[in-house]
């Protein structure tokens, strides 16, 4: 396993547990989606997975290694974010903030690979025509496609996507989706959150479902995402049909009753 979480619990203001003796085992090469209603501990799972969050006990292992105990340069060469918050308050052109991805490389041997990550992570985002554009003048979609490109610039095994199809029009989430794809193939593991659960099912490999601070269920896609499971982790009763897409994959269409 390339990441293990184990008993990890938080803790916010007034010991309130935002996590609780929580599990998880991602293995390499996989896609694993959080999933759950608002408040289930998303955020913070994907936080303490990430290193961004300690936890107040348990512990998570990278490699075999302790996640926290790498310093700062390491940790971003070990896994590499695209969060939620995307401002950026100065007018740096998008090909400046994909650059930034190569960051963690400076003075290293891969410092030479620069140009042609960046150049690759240009391309697989498509976004190109945008190179010379200032950042605070895209729209949402187009800052979001210019932080995934600094994410996949960064080349880490392990990449974090927090709501990544949140702001993409049609055409901008079917390009997000062949891109982890095509990710996944290149051998990077992937943790990402989000809250259409059908573009979920179609993509991950693994899905943790969660509900108030806990994992409800956790393992391969289709045994997580069943009626039973869902409907407890939203307090109502979810129905949920299996079907094939356009591209031959499963989908769970996922409605409440």
């Amino acid at each position: 396993m390339i990441l293990i979480a184990e008993r990890c619990t938080v803790r916010g203001e007034g010991e309130q547990l935002r996590l609780d003796r929580v599990d998880i085992s991602v293995g390499e090469g996989e896609i694993h989606a959080i999933i759950g209603p608002n408040g289930a501990g998303k955020s913070t799972l994907m936080g303490v997975l990430s290193g961004m969050l300690k936890v107040h006990s348990g512990a998570v292992t990278f490699q075999g290694s302790p996640l926290h105990d790498l310093g700062v340069r390491d940790l971003a060469r070990a896994r590499s974010i695209l969060g939620q918050d995307l401002a950026v308050s100065f007018g740096f052109t998008v090909a400046e903030v994909v650059a930034w991805g190569r960051t963690p490389w400076r003075g290293s041997r891969d410092t030479a690979m620069d140009s042609q990550r960046i150049e690759h992570a240009i391309e697989l985002t498509q976004i190109g025509g945008l190179r010379n554009r200032r950042i605070n003048q895209l729209s949402g979609g187009e800052r979001k496609r210019v932080h995934i490109a600094r994410v996949i610039a960064q080349d880490t095994p392990l990449m974090f996507f927090d709501e990544p199809d949140s702001d993409l029009d049609l055409v901008g989430a079917d390009q997000l989706d062949q891109m982890l794809i095509n990710l996944r193939e290149s051998g990077r593991t992937l943790v990402l959150s989000s809250h259409n659960l059908s573009w979920i099912s179609g993509l991950a490999t693994h899905v943790i479902l969660m509900g108030e601070g806990k994992v409800i269920a956790a393992g391969p896609t289709r045994e997580v995402m069943n009626q039973d499971h869902l409907s407890r982790a939203y307090k109502k009763n979810i129905n949920v049909l299996w079907s094939i897409d356009s591209r031959g994959r499963e989908i769970a269409m996922c409605s409440p009753n």
